[in-house]
């Protein structure tokens, strides 16, 4: 089982080479945004940690910032070290590319950056990996479905939301449709008697009064 590096002796290597570069250190290493390149590279080099391996990079949007989030492996050592960095500017998210520190970061990052809009400084060749140039917004940040302007990239919310989200847009019909599986919904399918077990309709419901009736007589 793959092991956690400590973040303590982390941030002892990264401030050697650059003291300003460590936000916090506990169960993961912060750092800076414009540090996050020398940080790696100080952790990738040195002895100690020999943390040579990047498992993996992605984002997360915290609807108020984004947060860039590392997976430095030492395959040696079988540790692992979780490397995070904090943007403050969703309007344009960026930090410098760790291209030139791991190789395997050239897809990953053109990944973030087409899902996210984050862009990494000094990259290569730094464009769009699934949607096309011209695509309006990045699909993975929260606020996608509510664009501002003219053009609205994918649905105004998602199908059957409740709430003000309803789809289609929330006063262009009467009412929130259903989908004809939902309960109660019109041409919803009607639930079957189990198998083997007789089935009750009205008309039988009928034969029995009547015939109670007659025995009745």
């Amino acid at each position: 089982m793959t092991a956690s590096y400590p973040a303590t002796e982390a941030a002892t290597i990264v401030r050697r080479n650059a003291p300003q570069a460590v936000v916090a250190e506990g169960d993961t290493l912060e750092v800076r945004a414009e540090y996050v390149a020398t940080a790696a590279q100080a952790l990738r080099d040195d002895e100690r940690s020999d943390l040579v391996f990047l498992a993996n990079l992605t984002a997360i949007d915290r609807r108020d910032h984004f947060e860039m989030v590392y997976h430095l492996q030492s395959l040696d050592r079988n540790q692992i070290l979780t490397l995070r960095a904090r943007l403050d500017d969703r309007d344009a998210p960026s930090l410098p590319s760790l291209v030139h520190v791991f190789k395997g970061a050239h897809l990953q990052e053109r990944e973030v950056f087409d899902l996210f809009g984050i862009r990494f400084e000094g990259h290569p060749d730094l464009r769009r990996m699934f949607l096309w140039e011209g695509f309006p917004g990045y699909p993975l940040r929260k606020d996608f479905l509510r664009m501002p302007g003219p053009v609205t990239a994918g649905l105004p919310g998602f199908p059957h939301e409740a709430g003000g989200n309803a789809w289609p847009v929330p006063g262009s019909v009467p009412e929130r449709p259903r989908h004809p599986n939902d309960p109660g919904a019109a041409g919803a399918p009607e639930a079957s008697a189990p198998d083997g077990a007789p089935e009750e309709n009205s008309d039988d419901a009928n034969g029995s009064d009547d015939s109670a009736e007659g025995e009745t007589e």
